[in-house]
């Protein structure tokens, strides 16, 4: 079992960079960035636009 991580590999096509093949791991590393700057960039638009939530202390407080 290979457990190095190895270079990305770049495929050329008429001498230009085409294609990239990396390894499992490195794939799926970049996909869990990818998805960690989209849960920020959503967090970041939440916060811009506010809420209209309620704490549920203040609603409880009105019930009792």
């Amino acid at each position: 079992m290979l457990t190095t991580i190895q270079k990305p590999r770049i495929i050329l096509k008429n001498g230009k960079p085409q294609s990239v093949v990396l390894s499992i791991r490195v794939y799926e590393r970049l996909l869990e960035l990818a998805e960690d700057k989209e849960d920020l960039l959503e967090l970041k638009r939440i916060k811009r636009q506010g809420t209209n939530f309620k704490e549920l202390s203040k609603i409880m407080a009105n019930v009792l």
